[in-house]
């Protein structure tokens, strides 16, 4: 065998000072570079400084900072995000928490990957909007985060740090001051071999870097220019460059990885000409001149006889032929081999450099052959390890190559070589790291992978083009391709799975008493799945009886009698047989609640000769980003509520994407989805209320002419309850004009789950019929009570609830209605959308009293 696997090697990489730096890992497979191309990357390794930018989320980089670094100055450059951006909303789908992390993360992979950046992050969990840094180092422990900011200083070790908010609080949320405090410390303990000692044990070494600037913007002065002028702490550059090799201005570049944010709907302008950023000199020396890496040795000359390297280098630039890449292919080898060789007297900052530009000119010389080499699986998803997988080696060059995949055998010039089944288990991903374990503030993940953005499993072999140098190592991540009759060829990770994904209809149920019914699917993830399903319940929940969609025997097994082994009253299992890998098999099953029926979850397993599962698999397909795959326990959270509702049919408007719709039919409501491009006041007559969805009128155009309908609807008698939307530039219409009297929308939001309510009207019907809301209906909230509140409302409303941050005065917009001829109009900014899907049962209770029929008019 030829391969082996590297995710060990990955972690050992991102530790070790003798080996190669972190890298970003993307699992997308880098495209072959054009000749000019090929150069550029060939003149970013004459340069040696390197550029580390800090903040807190996912689009909290400047992106025209990051790309003018990269590629202007030709600097390594990263961007350290403290969290995954798993706190925020999602312009583009339903997913939130740890599944939105997910896209966030790739969206900045692939903005990494078109600006040149690399991607770090620490351990922490974004838990939402934060009005102060002492509340999210309360949540987080400041400790813990810095530890992890000094950890990726260290092993990046760049010269120049820069932070995106200042440290007085001005920059807003909470966790964008944290991020510039955390980086002022991190700036001194990186050095100091006292602060995290168990960090040198574990490989890095301190580092010192030599400057921290903050990256100041008119969002917070002014006079930011004026001051760029005049201020000697103060230094501007031009981002706005041009660099004809690339085709590009760094402002353009910065406009598409900037555009990468699409989950937040940051669409960016690809500028050209000047564009000036400003940097504050926070701590370090003073450039003597405007350049901020004046007196920073940016040559090889960080190295021993690095010099005599870097000469040699600069002369096979010089005679790089654009039209012949392979022809620096000789010299490149030659001077590769010599920089190993010329390592006895390098320390380990110097060995670590050295390797770089090692690794970096091998990858040179495999862009300059054109040489492709692919790894594939005929399925995304693989229960063996063994399954059957194809390498196949193209020799796009007009030279003989060997590969360590043909042991003895020239692959001559424009030949293609195939293998089955060499790659053994290898080069197989298996979900994002930072979920394996269970998590609260922040992710449970061993040290050597504190940092990384993912961990990408890898086969590898070795080439070697000529009969001198070294030979390259090529890491190969498993793929499988298909062609979309639209899209063309598309690509995505192979993933190795579980035997079954145990999918619950629904991953919460709200138990109004008596017989409950549940329904689960099984999907096979292999041929010939048999088994049986096992299902556990609370205490005090009794099965009574389970069904099957199919009626079908297991080949090749004898009957399993439920009655010959019998199980607790709160347990159930069912045989399961699928005959073809992707096919489903369902299942129904009823328990009833005892007088002491308790609350929790009701977990799903299925085992057989296969193997078990007892996880449901989720995809995550956006065309911006490599398909993504993550795992939910399978299991039903079980909440005993009382809670009426009267409502029997609403129609719903969708908005930017929320799992609402869902959460109303627990109640039992039918929910059926409302177009408001086609909908007319006699098709939504029917309907008991209307629920307009998330940021409807940000996202959806035609709410624009139908919102006169639907203010009709509820002058007709029915209900609207409209959900929460942002004041920008992409609305719809004014905010003045959603409801059918005026009111504003604000950044008003209360950000701690536990602020108390006070009850503005507590004789009002939407807080007594049907379900009468108290106090503990608002115990368990998550992540926060809500967010946009309503301000400068017209009389004809009337607000029901008030809230505050601690310090803070009490906001009364978060929850306003009023009559409007025969109907209701709810306007609402609680976080609905967080706390339904969360199974909170005060909120189950209140949403209930919004869309049901309306018993008592409004005084």
């Amino acid at each position: 065998m030829h391969f082996f696997n590297v995710r060990a090697l990955a972690v050992a990489l991102a530790l070790s000072a003798f080996l190669l730096p972190l890298s970003t890992f993307p699992q997308r497979p880098p495209a072959q570079p054009n000749a000019a191309e090929i150069l550029h990357k060939m003149q970013k390794l004459q340069v040696l400084g390197s550029v580390l930018y800090i903040a807190a989320h996912p689009d909290d980089e400047n992106t025209r900072l990051i790309a003018w670094l990269s590629n202007g100055k030709k600097v390594r450059t990263g961007y350290l995000s403290l969290t995954r951006g798993d706190g925020g909303q999602n312009l583009i789908g339903p997913e939130l928490g740890d599944a939105l992390g997910i896209i966030r993360t790739q969206e900045l992979l692939e903005a990494r990957r078109i600006d040149g950046g690399e991607q770090f992050f620490t351990r922490a969990v974004d838990f939402g909007y934060s009005k102060s840094a002492e509340e999210s180092f309360e949540k987080w422990g400041k400790q813990e985060v810095l530890r992890d900011v000094v950890r990726v200083i260290r092993m990046f070790q760049p010269d120049i740090i820069i932070t995106r908010f200042p440290t007085d609080g001005s920059g807003g949320h909470g966790h964008h001051t944290a991020s510039a405090i955390l980086a002022n410390e991190a700036f001194d303990l990186a050095g100091d071999p006292k602060a995290f000692p168990e960090q040198l044990q574990q490989g890095l070494e301190v580092w010192q870097p030599r400057r921290l600037f903050f990256n100041g913007s008119s969002w917070w002065r002014k006079d930011v220019a004026e001051l760029a002028q005049t201020d000697p702490d103060w230094f501007s550059v031009d981002v706005g460059g041009y660099d004809p090799l690339l085709g590009l201005s760094y402002t353009e570049i910065a406009g598409r990885s900037r555009s990468m944010h699409k989950s937040q709907g940051f669409g960016a302008a690809e500028t050209r000409g000047e564009m000036l950023e400003y940097l504050h000199l926070e701590k370090g020396d003073r450039p003597k001149t405007k350049d901020i890496f004046e007196g920073i040795d940016m040559t090889w000359g960080r190295i021993p006889n690095g010099t005599r390297f870097q000469d040699r280098f600069a002369k096979i630039i010089h005679g790089y032929d654009l039209q012949s890449p392979a022809a620096s292919i000789d010299a490149l080898q030659s001077l590769r081999t010599e920089m190993g060789y010329d390592t006895k007297a390098l320390n380990n900052s110097e060995l670590r450099m050295s390797s770089i530009l090692q690794r970096d000119i091998g990858n040179i010389v495999v862009f300059a052959l054109g040489l492709s080499v692919e790894l594939s699986y005929t399925s995304p998803f693989v229960t063996d390890i063994n399954a059957p997988s194809e390498c196949v080696l193209t020799n796009r060059s007009s030279r003989a190559i060997q590969s360590w995949l043909f042991p003895g055998d020239t692959i001559q010039p424009f030949l293609t070589r195939k293998c089955s089944n060499c790659t053994q288990d290898f080069g197989i991903q298996s979900g994002p790291f930072w979920l394996e374990r269970a998590h609260a503030v922040l992710y449970d993940v061993p040290s050597a992978e504190i940092g990384q953005p993912v961990i990408v499993e890898y086969a590898s072999t070795y080439v070697s083009p000529t009969s001198k140098g070294d030979n390259i190592r090529l890491d190969l991540a498993a793929q499988y391709k298909w062609v979309d009759r639209v899209d063309g060829e598309r690509i995505r990770p192979v993933y190795i799975t579980p035997v079954a994904s145990i999918i619950p209809k629904t991953n919460i149920l709200i138990a109004r008493g008596g017989t409950q019914t549940i329904e689960v699917e099984v999907e096979a993830l292999t041929d010939d799945l048999y088994g049986q399903l096992t299902a556990i319940a609370p205490k005090g929940w009794k099965f009574s009886d389970h069904s099957r969609a199919l009626d079908v025997a297991i080949p090749g097994s004898a009957p399993v009698s439920m009655g010959s082994v019998p199980l607790p009253e709160n347990r159930s299992a069912v045989d399961v047989y699928v005959a073809r890998r992707n096919e489903r098999e369902s299942f129904t099953f009823r328990l009833t609640p005892s007088t002491n029926a308790e609350a929790g979850v009701i977990t799903f397993a299925f085992s057989g000769p296969k193997g078990k599962a007892d996880r449901t698999l989720h995809e995550i397909d956006y065309p911006h980003i490599m398909p993504q795959v993550y795992y939910t326990p399978a299991e039903v959270k079980l909440i005993p509520l009382d809670v009426k509702v009267n409502a029997q049919r609403v129609g719903y408007i969708k908005g930017a994407g929320d799992d609402v719709p869902q959460a109303i039919e627990r109640l039992g409501v039918a929910v059926e989805m409302v177009d408001p491009s086609t909908a007319t006041l006699e098709s939504i007559a029917k309907y008991d209320a209307i629920v307009v969805g998330i940021r409807a009128y940000n996202t959806e155009k035609a709410m624009a002419a139908f919102n006169p309908t639907l203010m009709r609807y509820v002058e007709s008698g029915g209900t609207v309850v409209a959900q929460y939307n942002t004041r920008s530039s992409d609305m719809v219409l004014p905010d003045s004009l959603f409801g059918p009297y005026p009111f504003k929308l604000t950044r008003d939001r209360v950000t701690v789950e536990e602020a108390p309510p006070t009850f503005l009207d507590p004789k009002h019907p939407l807080l007594n019929s049907p379900n009468t809301i108290t106090v503990a209906d608002f115990d368990g909230w998550v992540q926060e009570r809500g967010l946009y509140f309503c301000g400068s409302l017209d009389p004809h409303y009337t607000p029901l609830i008030a809230w505050n941050d601690p310090g803070e005065e009490p906001l009364n917009g978060g929850l306003i209605t009023c009559d409007y001829g025969k109907g209701r109009y709810v306007y609402t900014g609680i976080s609905f959308f967080r706390e339904l899907p969360a199974g909170v049962p005060g909120a189950y209770r209140l949403f209930a009293n919004l869309i049901s029929n309306r018993s008592v008019r409004t005084p």
